[in-house]
């Protein structure tokens, strides 16, 4: 692990189709992306997808995807591996199941079972370590063999301790890496996309643009849905991340109108945010004294209608009501809290947070939460199930 002398393995025909001529490592990455680059040098939105015309190639394309750059395609690639982030939910919304995965830890598994027809079949999915984080070893890359890495090379480089030829050697031997960190801001960087401009970036990859379309068409009828139906009169809600640790004492603030994917739903339920300002970052802890000054309507746990149940999570309310300190706030006192998606939230996650937090905000308009995304009844639910399955299997 972390060895960057090149190991020889054969590639087969495929893979030297699916690598092309982009070259995603050499040059801009290095350069201006894993060192931090220039803000004023990021074109995202102008980003050209054209197809490249070439008498012996014609059916090659371009994708751009920051941190990497362009990368040229000679055929579709149909195998990816992701490690923590959006891209595999946004992929599994295109109907393609991953490869291989960081691990299962976390894995929002259960938004796929709560779907009609949609599969996710785990017995077919390798793991690239023992956890979300792993030190990631590069022969299981190579076992692995995807056609492309659905993963942010700057998070790929943090946690595997790679240097920036191991990157290379997986580039040039396995598949390009063609992932962007969406979640919050990185190392002083805002997020390169939003969730539907990295979803097209995937439709792009896997020249699946009409299911992009459909999937845009459906969430801006959703969207325009909860919008008219939120109250005018909307409450603060503090938002943090990584949990709410009751006997820590530290609480990690997240500021929900920044451009960061995972607060999304916040933005969306239109709830005034009790951390505005550039201070409150995603490593930054607060304390108990802090939460007292703010003493919001609410407390908003990011990600954990992902990966906590419901009794587990009024167990951490129960624990906050009972604390000497916490249970003086207002929100603790009226059990006031509240959970969404965030790690791993592309559009399918997206779309189970939006109707679980308008539920739970907002019960008399959006009827009363169950505590769980399985038990909504069919009344309250704010998109079709069958819908989303139609589009993820491209049936529509």
């Amino acid at each position: 692990m972390g060895n960057s002398t090149a190991i020889q393995h054969e590639v087969p025909t495929r893979r030297d189709a699916i690598k092309g001529g982009g070259t995603i490592l050499g040059g801009g990455l290095l350069t201006g992306c894993l060192g931090g680059g220039d803000d004023s040098t990021t074109t995202t939105s102008t980003a050209t997808e054209t197809p490249t015309t070439t008498t012996s190639t014609p059916t090659s394309y371009d994708v751009t995807v920051e941190p990497s750059g362009r990368h040229t395609f000679e055929e579709v690639p149909e195998t990816y591996a992701s490690i923590p982030g959006a891209w595999m939910d946004i992929a599994m919304a295109l109907g393609i199941q991953p490869k291989a995965v960081a691990s299962f830890d976390r894995l929002p598994v259960k938004y796929y079972e709560a779907l009609p027809d949609v599969e996710f079949d785990v017995d077919d999915v390798q793991t690239l370590g023992e956890s979300a984080e792993s030190q990631y070893d590069k022969e299981v890359f190579y076992e692995v063999d995807a056609d492309v890495h659905l993963m942010d090379p700057r998070m790929l480089k943090k946690y595997s301790g790679w240097d920036d030829a191991d990157l290379e050697e997986i580039e040039a031997n396995v598949g390009p890496l063609l992932g962007s960190m969406i979640r919050f801001p990185y190392d002083g960087r805002d997020p390169y996309y939003t969730l539907y401009e990295a979803f097209e970036k995937a439709a792009q990859i896997f020249q699946r643009q009409a299911q992009y379309d459909a999937w845009v068409d459906l969430k801006e009828s959703v969207y325009a849905d909860v919008r008219s139906r939120v109250p005018d009169d909307a409450p603060t809600v503090a938002a943090f991340n990584f949990g709410f640790d009751v006997e820590g004492g530290q609480f990690y603030a997240a500021n929900i109108d920044a451009p960061r994917n995972d607060a999304r739903t916040f933005r969306l339920l239109g709830v005034d945010n009790a951390f505005e300002g550039d201070s409150y970052v995603p490593f930054k802890p607060i304390g108990h004294e802090a939460l007292l000054e703010i003493d919001p309507d609410y407390i908003g746990v990011i990600g954990q209608l992902s990966y906590v149940d419901n009794e587990t999570f009024q167990a951490t309310i129960e624990a906050a009501q009972a604390h000497e300190t916490l249970g003086q706030l207002t929100a603790v006192e009226n059990g006031n809290f509240l959970r969404t998606g965030g790690q791993y939230m592309g559009p399918i996650v997206d779309l189970f947070s939006t109707e679980a937090l308008a539920m739970q905000l907002y019960p008399d308009e959006f009827g009363q939460w169950p505590g769980s995304i399985e038990d909504v009844p069919a009344e309250n639910q704010l998109f079709d199930r069958a819908q989303v399955a139609t589009i993820i299997n491209d049936d529509y």
